[in-house]
């Protein structure tokens, strides 16, 4: 039932015609209908992080984020500081494509190899790192001597001198069991194969040369780069300098032992072919001499040439009977239409006067009959002109086939004349089987001979001069400064190493703390409008005073500022204005719902609105500590007796407040809150004149005080803390409330940490003069 249903009987106070249902559930407010959730499972909150949520938590946890990355930069320093500084000395190499040759040979597999440029880099910078210039760069230094020197020569940073230990292997017993074979087996996967100490130091001394050594190649040039690193700048710079001499000399040796070899068989060839040519043309001269063959040249002789002339001559006279025969074949078949007659010009003539003529006929036919004389003119000169042009195609006609005959007979001829000298050619070439066989002998002995001895010259004359396609640009010096540490570089790895440590950290503390902790969080979370944001105040104050107090005491401080916004949200709240009656509630205790019952009742008192703060914590009474006043008698007296309400209101030093304490604890607060009593109080408030109620409930969690304060008040303000109480139990506290019938009002969010307070609240605060205003003028001005 609601107040409006309760009518005054007397002038004492109030009483309720229809008292079968105090505690009926009220309907959802005209304001809030939007942000009311139709069910539970509708309800899905967005706890996803944005921009702003990443840049709040850095902020919140700044001095963690910046005590990890300064440790880790500190261990990183002082790890570089106590390393043993290595030095590193580089020379830098051109390398050509190929050697520059002073004679090029055809198919040249040298030549060939040197076209891929990319794989002719790659070979180089292999052999850079090969083992056998290692073994020649340490005996040329003495590397691997046995002296306290030599041992040390090639010390390198510790980070590359893991797993290069060689020791001898010791003799393992293999068990019998399978753990001892896999044992055994582990143990030759990882051993040498050799225990001779000589080996593995050797071995060991190439291996850490071969360490040392880094090739770099210049990207989109032919600049290599080899740098070697050591303790010392100035070995260093010698093995460098060394190290490419050494491949210099090596390249340089390899080209000349090849051109040796290939000078000695190419001599040997030489000789071999030489009197195989000579016997080859011995025995070619006889044979010619002996068959009286004469040739013109190398390759034909007199006869095959004249055989060559009338076969050639025979394909052309056929070419021409042919012609003759098929344009004699194309007059017979269509005489106008053959080429003769088109390339006539007296029967082309013939024809356009016969054209001209028949039109003149048909254009006369309009005017004329036929048997018109002029019509009979111009058919006998039709028929003369087709006389004509008969008797022009017949001429033609006979022309092409003297022309025909004239071919065919040429054509008999000259087959003739091939024929006889078929004959010839056959009994020539019977002759000449022997002697071409030994012409071709004779010019593959010469080919190769050439060749041989063209390629023994060359390799004469390029074999003493040896080029190299490879030279030094810069040759290498003592460092001036360790190549290893890097300290810039260990410190940005700490750097990076920190803050991902410290992003970790953060990312821990903040899935551990499940509470709202901005205020953007509580619309996208809880689904309820945010009606205020109170700072958490940083500044000690003196003594037990209350927080709340501040409100009365100081109108201008932040706090005030805060609590003022609170209740210009709740004036906007509903069409009325603010709500007559208000529950303010929270999910736990020590979320300042007290404080905030206490400050929005001074808020409105300071409005010149009469107020009426009741403590409707009977559990856990709180507003007499504040305000500082004897809680002897209160609400639980007055809802378990028949003492009027007005008799325990007591006013208090705020101008326009009174307050209701709770009074004693009693044994059961939830029984005396579901009688009729408490709405008879509100109604004899609204005889004193009072504008404004608001009650301080017990939190939600655990207890239904809250829920039955709502539905008698109908307006719920839930207080939360931020930082502080877990998403979870708010969700739980305002599922209650909805199955009880209610959707609060909005929420305050306090204890807001001032990095989580946006910037317009945080300007708003500071805005105005900083002349403190007096507390009578102050209250003036706001009534």
């Amino acid at each position: 039932m609601s107040a409006s249903e309760i009518s005054r009987d007397d002038a004492s106070g109030f009483a309720p015609t229809v008292a079968n249902n105090e505690l009926a559930l009220r309907q959802p407010y005209q304001l809030q209908t939007g942000l009311l959730p139709k069910g539970e499972e509708e309800q899905v909150a967005d706890d996803s992080l944005t921009l702003t949520d990443i840049g709040r938590i850095i902020l919140k946890h700044k001095w963690t984020l910046l005590l990890v990355i300064s440790l880790a930069c500190a261990i990183a320093a002082i790890r570089t500081f106590l390393s043993t500084p290595v030095y590193r000395s580089t020379v830098i190499l051109q390398i050509e494509r190929a050697t520059p040759r002073v004679v090029r040979f055809e198919n040249d597999p040298e030549q060939e190899r040197s076209s891929d440029d990319a794989v002719s880099m790659r070979t180089q910078q292999e052999l850079l790192k090969s083992r056998s210039l290692a073994e020649r760069v340490i005996d040329e230094l003495r590397l691997d001597s046995s002296t306290p020197s030599g041992q040390a020569a090639l010390t390198l940073s510790p980070a590359r001198q893991l797993g290069e230990g060689a020791e001898a292997p010791a003799d393992d017993e293999a068990g019998g069991d399978y753990l001892g074979r896999l044992m055994q087996g582990y143990k030759k996967m990882t051993k040498p194969s050799t225990r001779n100490a000589e080996v593995l130091g050797r071995e060991a001394v190439v291996r850490r040369f071969l360490n040392s050594v880094t090739v770099e190649p210049v990207r989109s040039s032919r600049l290599v780069k080899l740098h070697v690193d050591n303790t010392d700048p100035q070995l260093a710079a010698r093995i460098a300098n060394s190290t490419v001499q050494a491949f210099i000399a090596m390249g340089m040796e390899r080209r000349l032992d090849a051109s040796s070899y290939a000078k000695s068989f190419l001599e040997d060839q030489i000789k071999q072919m030489k009197a195989k040519l000579e016997d080859s043309e011995r025995r070619l001269n006889s044979y010619a001499q002996a068959n009286q063959i004469l040739t013109l040249d190398d390759k034909t002789s007199a006869i095959n040439q004249t055989y060559i002339d009338y076969a050639s001559a025979l394909a052309k006279a056929e070419q021409d009977r042919i012609k003759a025969e098929a344009v004699l074949a194309e007059m017979r078949r269509n005489p106008e239409a053959s080429s003769a007659i088109v390339d006539n010009k007296s029967v082309q003539a013939l024809k356009e006067r016969r054209t001209k003529l028949q039109i003149e006929y048909q254009e006369n036919l309009r005017i004329y009959k036929p048997e018109f004389p002029k019509m009979l003119q111009i058919k006998a000169q039709l028929t003369e002109i087709d006389v004509q042009m008969k008797e022009e195609i017949a001429a033609a006609s006979a022309t092409l086939q003297a022309q025909y005959d004239a071919a065919a007979r040429q054509e008999n001829l000259i087959r003739d004349k091939v024929n006889q000298t078929r004959k010839q050619v056959l009994t020539t070439q019977d002759h000449s089987i022997d002697l071409n066989l030994l012409k071709r002998e004779v010019d593959t002995n010469r080919q190769l001979y050439d060749s041989l001895l063209q390629r023994f010259k060359e390799l004469g004359i390029s074999g003493n001069i040896v080029s190299n396609n490879i030279s030094v640009v810069d040759a290498a010096e003592p460092s001036l400064f360790p190549y290893e540490p890097n300290l810039f570089g260990n410190l940005l790895i700490g750097l990076v190493v920190g803050m991902l440590l410290g992003g970790a950290i953060v990312v821990a503390l903040e899935v551990m703390d499940d509470s709202i902790k901005y205020p953007d969080e509580v619309e996208r979370i809880l689904g309820l409008p945010l009606l205020g944001i109170i700072p958490k105040l940083n500044r000690r104050r003196g003594g037990n005073k209350p927080v709340a107090m501040e409100v009365h005491e100081d109108p201008r401080s932040a706090l005030a500022e805060a609590y003022r916004s609170v209740r210009t949200a709740l004036q906007f709240s509903t069409a009325e204005g603010a709500p007559k009656r208000l529950v303010i509630t929270s999910t736990t205790r020590n979320e300042g719902k007290s404080t905030t019952s206490l400050a929005l009742a001074i808020n409105f008192a300071q409005m010149g609105q009469r107020v009426l703060l009741i403590d409707g914590d009977m559990r856990n009474p709180t507003i007499h500590k504040l305000l500082g006043i004897s809680n002897d008698f209160g609400l639980s007296n007055l809802l378990s007796s028949d003492n009027r309400g007005d008799k325990m209101i007591t006013p208090t030093v705020i101008p326009n407040l009174s307050v209701l304490t709770a009074g004693p604890v009693p044994p059961n607060p939830v029984d005396l809150l579901t009688g009729p009593k408490l709405l008879l109080l509100l109604n004899i408030t609204s005889a004193l004149g009072i504008d404004y109620v608001i009650v301080d409930a017990p939190p939600m969690l655990g207890l239904a005080d809250s829920v039955v304060l709502g539905n008698q008040l109908q307006n719920v303000l839930f207080v939360v803390q931020a930082s502080s109480t877990r998403k979870a139990q708010i969700k739980s506290a305002l599922r209650r409330l909805r199955q009880g019938g209610l959707v609060p009002r909005g929420v305050v969010l306090t204890q807001t940490l001032n990095h989580a307070m946006p910037q317009d609240y945080e300007s708003y605060y500071g805005y105005g003069p900083d002349t403190p205003v007096p507390q009578g003028r102050a209250l003036s001005r706001s009534r």
